[in-house]
């Protein structure tokens, strides 16, 4: 498994995991979910903009 693969493999289970927490902490700790879903939010764009970045390097 090459660098890339891993790392956008990471950040995609890194987001879900973030909404995860954000929806689960809806009901349980309403302070958990302010802070996860902008964090799902950062790691969205931060997988959009790293995903085109791979796309331009060579294998």
């Amino acid at each position: 498994m090459s660098i890339k693969t891993f790392h956008i493999i990471f950040v995609v289970l890194s987001t879900l995991l973030a909404l995860g927490l954000g929806f689960w902490g809806l009901n349980n700790l309403p302070f958990m979910s302010v802070i996860a879903f902008p964090g799902s939010v950062a790691l969205i764009f931060y997988g959009i903009k790293i995903f085109k970045k791979f796309q331009t390097l060579q294998p």
